[in-house]
């Protein structure tokens, strides 16, 4: 999270000199959804609402869609599924 939140600052930068908005996707993966509404959050305070949108801001999402599965069963059920529940 640190080295995102330089890049987006350097975003930031040089979106108030330039008004060009440009977009990143983070390397490294994010595969637990606590990890990617931490970055969400990161880059609403760093950059603002309009940074939301996948044309600017995206994840990879393979492991992280078989997290968020996960935690939409853990909210219905009670009960969290086992990683070998859904597709990789």
């Amino acid at each position: 999270m640190p080295v995102v939140l330089v890049m987006l600052e350097a975003i930031r930068d040089h979106y108030l000199r330039t008004g060009e908005k440009i977009g990143m996707k983070p390397a490294g993966g994010i595969g637990a959804a606590k990890d990617a509404i931490r970055h969400l959050v990161m880059v609403r305070e760093t950059l603002g609402q309009d940074w939301l949108d996948p044309d600017l801001y995206r994840f990879g999402a393979s492991s992280l869609a078989n997290d968020v599965l996960r935690q939409i069963v853990k909210q219905r059920s009670g009960i969290y599924q086992s990683f070998d529940d859904f597709s990789m």
